[in-house]
């Protein structure tokens, strides 16, 4: 089974989104300072999230041609993130989801 063509990544947790899951892309799609924080693939171009709907037709425009797209999400992509509106538009089939991971796990109070 091929790789669905658009992975969405959780971004903004304080670790680094690995090069591994940008290569290839054809279209980075993000905030800005998710944009500015990892190293696009040579040739990918890139749409900076703003309203909503613009993002998601340019999406279309890679999906329809067969292209791979990552998305950068903050926090959680989940169900009230982005991969709703993604699920919705493109169908979940079509989706890919890579939650974010904090560099390091949060202590508990009884922790030294």
């Amino acid at each position: 089974m091929s790789r669905p063509p658009i992975t969405v990544v959780g971004a903004g947790t304080g670790a680094p989104v690995p090069a591994a899951v940008t290569a290839g892309a054809d279209l980075v799609v993000g905030g800005r300072r998710h944009l500015d924080a990892v190293e696009l693939p040579e040739g990918a171009e890139r749409i900076v999230l703003g309203p909503l709907a613009p993002a998601l037709d340019g999406i279309g425009r890679y999906v329809a041609e067969e292209r791979r797209v990552v998305v950068l999400a903050s926090g959680d992509p989940g169900f009230f993130g982005i991969v709703r509106a993604l699920a919705e538009r493109f169908g979940a089939e079509r989706l890919e989801v890579v939650p974010g991971c904090p560099r390091s796990p949060p202590r508990s109070r009884g922790s030294g």
